[in-house]
């Protein structure tokens, strides 16, 4: 029996320096000079491998700064653990414990190449955020590259990109397929950002992925289209390489069949007209939300469920991302953006959520499509909308 008061902890090996620790950081069994470091570097400027591989091999060898931040972040992601949940201020005393003066608890850590000696000003962090970036980036990738890989002629590898698409005009076909490929990647993005989310019924994933898909593709894609062409207030994005606009909506429908002509006066007449694409584009670029401020929003977006009708402990997840990414945000205007009156701001943000809530008006939409032949009944367009 170990005498009382004795510590429980045992001698295990970090995961990433492969140093000798006695405590386990970030949610895994990483060394406290690899939890420093990563809280430092992420805020720090680029690395590059010293290798120039980007795959210098974990262990007490580990000599480059951007692999050993590589690899912390893919063990943080797969850890599913959840100090990802901690408050910002929980997040502050956290950094500041970690960056004082006091004697280490684990052993061998200092000597570590790859720690850093210098000292930077305290600064929160923001787990949610970054995971919504990184896993964001990705998300657009596999999205790009099913959408240009499904086109009957793709691009030379060389000609892709996610700045640069390259972009073509919309059609009721390829926006079938955007559809589809879009519902798939927000299962895997949701999964990675939120790990209880992947722990779900297959049935309660496809259905909140479901009720957020209009709004995620409206807002997302106003946002891009702010991006990539500021200068044509009518184009949004319907897929993520395809874009429409009210000035080419006679080719969008080129490759339907069912009454077109009655399909386009449908769409400049109802509630979901393109000319609203206008108003949304100057709103949004009125605010010009940040990356990260758009990422907010869509993890707010995600978890505001609605009427939808979901067990309590999927309310519970919901509320405590939204409080958690709130805090996160107010600690990225004060600490990264320098915003001390911020209150306007965040309210213009939210008043995002509901301007492109717009569910119940695309399902009408889908309907009377459907009904002129345009939408035919085993389209995957119409059977989502009729699914949920």
């Amino acid at each position: 029996m170990p005498v009382k008061g004795s510590s429980r902890q045992i001698d295990r090996d970090c995961l990433v320096c492969g140093q000798n620790t006695r405590i386990a950081h970030l949610g895994i069994d990483a060394c406290r000079a690899c939890a420093v470091f990563y809280r430092r570097a992420r805020r720090g400027q680029d690395l590059v491998c010293r290798s120039t591989t980007g795959g210098c091999p974990r262990g007490k060898t580990l000599n480059c700064k951007r692999c050993r931040l590589d690899h912390i972040e893919k063990l943080v992601n797969q850890s599913g653990a959840l100090p990802e949940l901690a408050t910002a201020s929980s997040s502050a005393e956290q950094i500041e414990k970690d960056d004082s003066n006091s004697p280490s608890e684990d052993s061998g850590e200092s000597s570590n190449p790859a720690a850093s000696s210098s000292r930077i000003p305290q600064i929160t962090d923001l787990p949610i955020i970054d995971r919504l970036k990184t896993h964001y980036r990705t998300m657009c990738w596999a999205r790009l590259m099913g959408e240009t890989q499904s086109r009957s002629e793709p691009p030379h590898p060389l000609e892709i990109s996610l700045e640069t698409g390259p972009f073509l005009p919309a059609t009721i076909g390829s926006l079938a397929v955007a559809n589809r490929i879009l519902l798939t990647a927000l299962l895997e993005f949701a999964s990675s950002v939120f790990p209880e989310f992947g722990q779900l019924e297959k049935k309660e994933k496809w259905d909140i992925v479901v009720n957020n898909f209009y709004r995620v593709r409206l807002l997302e894609g106003c946002y891009r289209a702010g991006i990539i062409y500021p200068d044509d207030m009518n184009k949004k994005f319907a897929g993520y390489t395809t874009w429409m606009s009210i000035d080419n909506i006679e080719y969008f429908y080129s490759d339907a069949k069912g009454d077109k002509a009655k399909a386009v006066e449908h769409i400049q007449h109802s509630t979901i007209r393109l000319p609203d694409v206008r108003k949304a584009r100057e709103v949004i670029q009125r605010v010009n939300p940040c990356l990260e401020e758009f990422l907010v929003v869509l993890c707010i977006m995600f978890w505001s469920l609605g009427e939808m009708t979901v067990r309590d402990e999927i309310t519970r997840i919901g509320e405590t991302y939204t409080e958690a990414i709130l805090k996160e945000l107010h600690a990225f205007y004060r600490e990264h953006m320098k915003i001390d009156d911020y209150a306007t701001r965040l309210g213009q943000l939210m008043m995002f959520i509901p301007m492109f809530d717009r569910s119940k008006d695309m399902k009408e939409h889908f309907e009377v499509l459907h009904l002129l032949g345009v939408l035919p009944a085993d389209n995957f367009t119409y059977l989502l909308q009729k699914s949920n």
